[in-house]
Parts: C-alpha cells; structure tokens; sequence
C-alpha cells in the first residue's frame, strides 16, 4: 500500500500515522479496560493527551511491531485489551480499522480526533483515509493541514506528494517527496516515489541528475519509473 506503508513507522506515530464495526462499547477510560470495535460507531471518548507512561510506550511499540509485519488483525485485538487513555490509542485504533477493511469507522473515528485535538496525525489518518475511498481533494486538504501543523513530518510529506502526483500536480510532488526523502534518512521506498514524481515531470532525462543530488541507485530509479505509471491515465 502506497500510503502508510510507504514509511517505516516511528514509534510513536499513527501515521501515522497515522486506516470500521462500531465502537459504542468503547467506554469512557476510567471505566474500561477493554473495548469492542464491532458496535456502531456514534460519540467516541477521545482522549487527546499524548502523555504516554513508559509501561503504555512498551505495549504501543509491540503493536507497532505487528503492524510493521502487516498482522493488522492480530494489532487491532491487542490495542482493544488496553485503555485508550491517550491520543496514541485512538489514532492507532483508526489506523486499524482502516488496515482491516473498516473505513467508514476509520473515517469516522479520525474525524472526531481531528475535531476534538486537531493533531497533524489525525489530519495525516483522515487524509490518508479520504485518498483510499477516492476522495483526493479532501484528502489533499487533510494532507496539508497535517503539513502545516508539522512541516518535518517525512510519512506527512511523503503522502502529500503522492496525493499531489494522483492530481497531476507532478513538480509540487516532486519538491515534497524529495522534502520527505531527505526527512526520512533517505529510505529506499520514499526515494521511489520521489524519483517517479521526478520522472513524471522532468522525463528520463532528469533522472542522472537526480542520482548525482540525491545518491539514489539505479534499482531505486527502476522502481521509481514503473511506480510512475499508476499515475498517467490509461496506464
């Protein structure tokens, strides 16, 4: 998946982020411990606070673990044993749901964190949610606030620049993504999408300066290039 898979996720990120059968047993905090994602989804007890206990960082970094390794499933059940006492929980809850089919719940859930924190993460989970279901300006709106609230968040500018390349916008794309490269310590898959966003607006000809710039190898411009092509209409 071209979204949040496209960054290797930090460790406390939704991004996260930054993604749903409902959430109405999803009890207030202090008075559950264990929550049911298969009610309909209404008024969630969001929790804004990001004050993450070290106990609670080594739980969230485990279900991180899974969802590097794709066992959304698995993820989803572990962070529903737990407390959702702070932000992290429900914008990892979101993301879940996303990851497992839910979107409608996914949306939902993002939208009440964007309305009742107003976080880069959740404006980054919702605009990642609105581009799955098609939705491209509004997720391109999304993106850019999450951007604005966090301009040296590599998964954000990395997202937004894909966003931007299913628009057409392919040398605005090409300046966040390569913002999003260097951001991002120069990961491989980010450097695709920089180099098929490059490639789309300067042609092959742009592509050995681009190596000499940036020190991408030849397998990422390969990648990049046939990454490119989910991009020009009729491909």
């Amino acid at each position: 998946m071209k979204y949040w898979n496209a960054i290797a996720r930090p460790a406390l990120t939704a991004a996260a982020v930054a993604l749903v059968a409902g959430c109405a047993a999803l009890e207030p905090v202090e008075n559950t411990e264990n929550n049911d994602a298969g009610m309909a989804p209404g008024n969630l007890p969001i929790v804004c606070s990001n004050n993450v206990t070290p106990e609670q960082r080594v739980e969230l970094d485990a279900i991180d673990d899974l969802m590097v390794q794709s066992e959304n499933y698995a993820a989803l059940a572990r962070l529903e044993t737990l407390s959702f006492s702070t932000q992290q929980h429900w914008l990892r809850w979101a993301e879940l749901m996303a990851k497992v089919e839910q979107i409608e719940q996914s949306e939902d859930a993002f939208e009440q964190i964007v309305s009742s924190c107003g976080s880069a993460e959740a404006y980054h989970g919702l605009g990642v949610v609105y581009l799955k279901t098609n939705r491209v300006q509004q997720g391109l709106d999304a993106l850019q606030k999450a951007k604005a609230l966090n301009p040296a968040s590599a998964p954000v500018r990395n997202d937004f620049g894909i966003a931007l390349m299913r628009t057409g916008l392919y040398g605005q794309a090409a300046f966040e993504l390569r913002t999003a490269y260097e951001l991002s310590g120069k990961q491989q898959n980010v450097g695709r999408s920089m180099v098929a966003a490059y490639y789309l607006h300067g042609g092959e000809q742009i592509l050995p300066r681009l190596q000499r710039e940036t020190g991408v190898n030849d397998q990422v411009v390969e990648a990049g290039v046939e990454f490119s092509r989910q991009f020009v209409k009729g491909s």
